[in-house]
């Protein structure tokens, strides 16, 4: 399929890109003027398009003659959590944007790339649905949490509304299970946020993959967590049956005890 991918140049896009182009698709990558391409994935975009998610215009200069869409844009600045302006610029409009211009254009699918709560403490026992539920954080994760809360509830409503068909993926926290570092470089032995809800970056990439693939109608979610211990909170069996993900990296030598 012609696959745009929103944030393409972003340290999470890379391995989704790669994966992405070994499946065989043409790869439209989407991002800001002032994002540059990482060494590892030039040269594998049929087209490149430069832009802001929050500017429909942009978006939808994009989508012409697009099948599917892996929408990855996000806010991720340093500073962009300090009050709603940016978030709900990017995450919330910039999601109205995509689905709004996947509309008018008649793509047949759309991934996106939503986040769970593996920040938070969960009860032994507690099982969080990803079609059903959603825990957000109180604290300073809460305006990140609610505004990847609104792009799903934007997803869901184009699909109830409009018959498109989307699927989300709750994904924990992201890392480089092959490496063994963070998205900053760091080793995963001397971390410990969100230990025991991580997710590699490559496997996350399969799953966008298997997402494309599915031929299911409406709106689909499913939660995509590696780490050995989320069996114990997330329906990630579900995401194993339906998704048909194998996870590669399940982190147990970095097991909470």
């Amino acid at each position: 399929m012609r696959v745009l991918v929103t944030g393409a140049f972003g340290w999470t896009a890379v391995s989704i890109v790669q994966a992405l182009e070994r499946a065989g698709h043409e790869i439209t990558a989407f991002d800001l003027p002032s994002a540059a391409c990482p060494d590892e994935i030039a040269g594998l975009f049929n087209q490149v398009f430069l832009g802001n998610v929050a500017n429909f215009d942009d978006v939808h200069a994009a989508t012409q003659a697009i099948d599917a869409i892996v929408h990855l844009a996000v806010a991720v600045g340093k500073d962009d959590y300090r009050d709603p302006d940016t978030p709900f610029a990017v995450n919330v409009k910039g999601t109205y944007n995509v689905f709004e211009s996947a509309r008018r254009r008649g793509v047949s699918a759309i991934v996106l790339l939503s986040s769970a709560a593996v920040h938070l403490a969960h009860a032994d026992g507690e099982i969080i649905h990803a079609l059903k539920d959603w825990k957000s954080a109180t604290a300073e994760d809460h305006l990140y949490d609610l505004t990847k809360r609104l792009q799903e509830e934007i997803a869901r409503d184009f699909c109830d509304t409009f018959q498109m068909s989307a699927v989300v993926l709750r994904a924990g926290h992201i890392v480089d299970g092959r490496k063994q570092v963070d998205p900053k470089g760091r080793p995963l032995s001397t971390l410990d946020y969100c230990r025991g809800g991580w997710v590699c970056r490559y496997d996350l990439a399969t799953a966008c993959v298997k997402a494309l693939q599915l031929r299911t109608s409406g709106y689909n979610a499913f939660h995509v967590i590696g780490a050995i211990e989320a069996e114990q909170h997330y329906d990630v069996e579900r995401t194993r049956q339906e998704l048909g993900i194998a996870f590669e990296t399940r982190f147990e030598q970095f097991a909470m005890t």
